[in-house]
């Protein structure tokens, strides 16, 4: 999986600096990751904080991913759990090795001693760099019960990254704690729900809901396997919605195709950027809002499947 580019927020009021961030203590009480997929246990002063890209987009959903954050004097060090959506399949071991390698990180691969059924291996950057904002100081892979893999990446600030190796350290200390949550990954075929809408899916698709201030994005994806290239949808429900394919580059051209989404006649419009693309647009059942759904896949074949999977879209 591909290390995700993260840039940190201005620093908070100072707080007390600890003399060795490793010696951190941490909190009696688990905090759940990725909406209780994930249990662990943080530092009783590291915060859960969503991440948002501008103030006029939404925050990222708790399904995808949990940040965390501990500010302590300058320093800055901030936790990324991400579900990834991928399989680890039978050599969990070997797939966290491909990943590693095509994330470009050093350093052996260390195995962690986590509850069954997770099986988890971890590395540390070693020096932890200086010269980002974020900068890698451990990064752990957790294949879980359901099969799917999680993603944990702790990260420090410049000021922080002076005792990168205490950072790291910290960083280790907690992803010891991880356990199984409560939550685990639907990917049987069948219907999933999208508040007042249903779809259904063929086996292997996953769903996850991101809310707006005042819209909300569905996410559905294909389980792959970790460091394959899956085809996934969106559904956007909401006032506004905003064509993707006038966001992209004008030389990729759109073509149309005719079908029908809610049940009624609409255009697909199709292009590729080198990943081939098709949206749609309808209105919504309630008589209010519209609704905005749009596929990608790495062929143009896959999106014949994926047109014919969101013409199942209708009211719950």
């Amino acid at each position: 999986m591909r290390l995700l580019a993260l840039t940190l927020a201005a620093l908070a009021a100072p707080s007390i600096a600890a003399a060795d961030p490793a010696a951190q203590k941490l909190a009696s009480t688990r905090t759940t990751l990725l909406s209780d997929h994930l249990t662990i246990a943080l530092p009783a002063d590291m915060k859960v904080a969503a991440r948002r890209t501008s103030v006029m987009a939404a925050e990222s959903s708790s399904e995808d991913e949990t940040r965390a954050v501990l500010d302590d004097g300058k320093a800055r060090f901030v936790m990324m759990a991400y579900e990834t959506y991928s399989l680890a399949g039978t050599d969990v071991k070997s797939a966290v090795e491909a990943d590693l390698q095509r994330s470009g990180l050093k350093g052996p691969l260390d195995p962690l001693a986590l509850p069954r059924p997770l099986v988890g291996f971890a590395v540390t950057p070693a020096p932890v760099s200086k010269d980002r904002d974020a900068n890698l100081a451990y990064a752990a892979w957790i294949a879980s019960g359901d099969g799917s893999v999680q993603f944990l990446a702790f990260y420090v600030n410049p000021d922080g990254a002076a005792q990168g190796a205490a950072w790291s350290a910290l960083g280790k200390k907690i992803a010891a704690t991880i356990a199984p949550g409560k939550r685990v990954l639907a990917g049987k075929a069948g219907a999933r729900t999208l508040d007042e809408l249903a779809i259904t899916v063929p086996d292997a698709w996953v769903a996850s809901t991101q809310p707006g201030p005042d819209f909300t994005v569905h996410h559905l994806r294909k389980l792959v396997v970790l460091g394959k290239d899956g085809p996934s949808c969106g559904v956007y429900v909401g006032h506004h919605p905003s064509p993707q394919h006038k966001q992209q580059d004008a030389k990729a051209k759109a073509t149309v195709v005719a079908g029908k989404l809610l049940g009624a006649k609409v255009d697909w419009s199709t292009w590729s950027d080198g990943r081939w693309s098709t949206e749609a647009m309808a209105k919504h059942p309630n008589g209010s809002d519209k609704v905005h759904v749009f596929c990608s896949a790495p062929t143009e074949a896959e999106l014949v499947e994926l047109r014919r999977m969101a013409e199942t879209l209708r009211k719950k």
